[in-house]
């Protein structure tokens, strides 16, 4: 699958009821690329560990979100980005850091990820990058996407139109177990 060098630029702005307006981070949005790998577990990590780490136990989020990302780990990953099943999208900062990103697998209908640096966090990154993977999704010809969501990051779907439907267990590569909610999101036809 060739990889689109396309970057979509987005402009935040926060609204709150009593009129205000405030702007939000500036970011772009681009695909993702296999170089990106090692980026892109940097920004996973910072997510989990600074905002999961109150919902899961201290051996979830190590195994979730190692301290250390090994090369393998980086090597794996980069082999995974260049086999193309999954479209990601990556957000990034003036300076070119990449502060966020967010994966979907058309063929599964899957919603894979969508993390934010926590120093990102509350910014309007997560909804952007949600609303062009949802875009990806309807063109790809998806009529819905799933998830399994952590059980920290359900309110943030649920604000973006998923419904629950059921708490569940995520497999962990070591056999360990990790609370999750089932989620899924129709798209209109």
């Amino acid at each position: 699958m060739a990889t689109s060098t396309n970057s979509w630029k987005v402009s935040c702005v926060e609204r709150y009821p009593w009129g205000m307006t405030i702007a939000a981070l500036p970011f772009q949005l681009r695909p993702g690329r296999a170089d990106d790998a090692l980026a892109i577990l940097e920004a996973q990590r910072s997510a989990i560990r600074q905002t999961a780490a109150s919902s899961y136990s201290p051996a979830i989020i190590d195994e979730w979100a190692p301290v250390v990302i090994v090369r393998e780990r980086v090597d794996a990953f980069r082999r995974w980005i260049e086999r193309g099943e999954e479209l990601i999208v990556v957000a990034i900062e003036p300076a070119g850091e990449i502060i966020g990103f967010g994966s979907i697998v058309p063929a599964n209908s899957e919603l894979r990820a969508v993390y934010v640096d926590a120093t990102y966090g509350r910014q309007g990154v997560g909804r952007a990058l949600l609303a062009r993977l949802e875009e990806m999704a309807r063109d790809a010809g998806v009529a819905e996407l799933r998830m399994d969501a952590s059980i920290n990051a359900a309110p943030f779907y649920e604000a973006n139109g998923f419904i629950s439907l059921e708490r569940g267990e995520h497999a962990m590569p070591s056999g360990g177990r990790m609370a999750c909610v089932r989620m899924r999101k129709a798209f209109p036809s």
